[in-house]
């Protein structure tokens, strides 16, 4: 060992890795604060940042049972701040409505819906919307709650706290989403109402909301010293 100490590149090696020992954790200990990510201020940093996002999906399905021509069916979805959760937006809520007209011939059932969303938060509008059960799903709706998103990562600039803004749903989108379905029933002429027996039709119905929830992180651009 007093041989290894006597040798000044021993030495060297030596005081080199105390250093290390000590700068490593102060530099970790530094590096949120560095990048403004520490305390109250982190909403307020600036700089460049990788915007990422992280979804889930809420479903429900129900069937409406067998309507008769004219028959009307309350859909409703309700959409809690509980089970969005913290720190989290809706995205969207789209609801789809499906049938199978498979017991005529030559006629074809079919559906329509009206919104009304009088007890969901938020400036949205009343939809409308109808189809045939030709091709299963008679018809849909969707509610687009943040303007421009596709859950794709992307780097932009700014504050993070601007940052949040964009993608802020601003607490619209809660309450109780209801759809009224009307069933459009086409009964054959006689005689060939006979043969067909076509009374009545059901619907499947599927409300899907997309919540999500904004991670960023920083980009740390190092310059190349050899550039220099």
């Amino acid at each position: 060992m007093q041989e290894f100490f006597q040798d000044r590149r021993n030495q060297a090696m030596f005081g080199g890795t105390v250093l290390f020992m000590f700068i490593f954790p102060i530099y970790f200990a530094l590096v949120p604060s560095l990048v403004g990510l520490d305390g109250a201020g982190a909403s307020d940093s600036s700089g460049t940042w990788e915007v990422s996002f992280t979804e889930e999906m809420f479903t429900q399905t129900e069937n409406s049972g067998e309507l008769g021509d004219g028959d009307t069916f309350d859909s409703i979805f309700i959409l809690t701040e509980e089970m969005i959760g913290e720190n989290r937006n809706v995205a969207s809520v789209t609801i789809e409505v499906s049938c199978n007209d498979n017991d005529d011939v030559g006629f074809n059932d079919g559906g329509s819906g009206d919104s009304d969303l009088a007890g969901v938060s938020g400036a949205l509008q009343d939809q409308s919307a109808s189809g045939d059960c030709g091709g299963g799903n008679a018809f849909s709706m969707t509610w687009d709650i943040v303007d421009g998103y596709d859950g794709v990562t992307y780097e932009g600039e700014g504050k993070m706290s601007d940052i949040s803004a964009r993608w802020s749903d601003n607490e619209s989108a809660r309450g109780d989403w209801l759809v009224g379905i009307t069933a459009d029933v086409a009964e054959a002429p006689f005689p060939a109402s006979i043969a067909n027996g076509d009374d009545g039709q059901d619907y499947d119905i599927t409300w899907t909301a997309v919540v999500f929830e904004v991670s960023m992180e920083p980009v740390l651009n190092i310059a190349d010293p050899t550039t220099e």
